[in-house]
């Protein structure tokens, strides 16, 4: 799921789901045990909400959050890099990436995770 970006799509009604569910959520579905894997990371995507906030601990303060629609249906609530927060916009378009999340100084490890970014015209 981490490394691939990886959810799950209901196989009875086609409804994407990101994390990985067993249970469908769709209120007209709800099929368990009926789910296939599906690649959320290499989905376009449109910011649905986002926010700053400037208490959160973060590289390049004010850490940025927002809710992402993917193209072919799932929504899902990633960082999001390589933007200042007064350039955003509900519904523009972003993609995803594979970036550094924290760094563990104590332990000498960084976590990994995918974030939102916009892409380069």
């Amino acid at each position: 799921m981490v490394l691939g970006g990886c959810g799950s799509k209901c196989k009875r009604c086609g409804t994407p789901h990101y994390p990985r569910q067993i249970v469908c959520a769709n209120p007209n579905c709800g099929a368990v045990n009926e789910m296939e894997p599906y690649r959320f990371s290499d989905k376009k995507g449109q910011l649905f909400t986002y926010t700053g906030d400037s208490l959160a601990p973060s590289f390049s303060p004010p850490a940025v959050y927002g809710i992402v629609t993917f193209e072919g249906g799932g929504r899902y609530n990633f960082d999001l890099t390589d933007c200042d927060l007064e350039s955003l916009k509900v519904g523009i378009p972003v993609e995803m990436t594979f970036r550094r999340k924290y760094r563990d100084a104590v332990r000498g490890m960084h976590g990994y995770f995918w974030k939102a970014t916009f892409p380069r015209s």
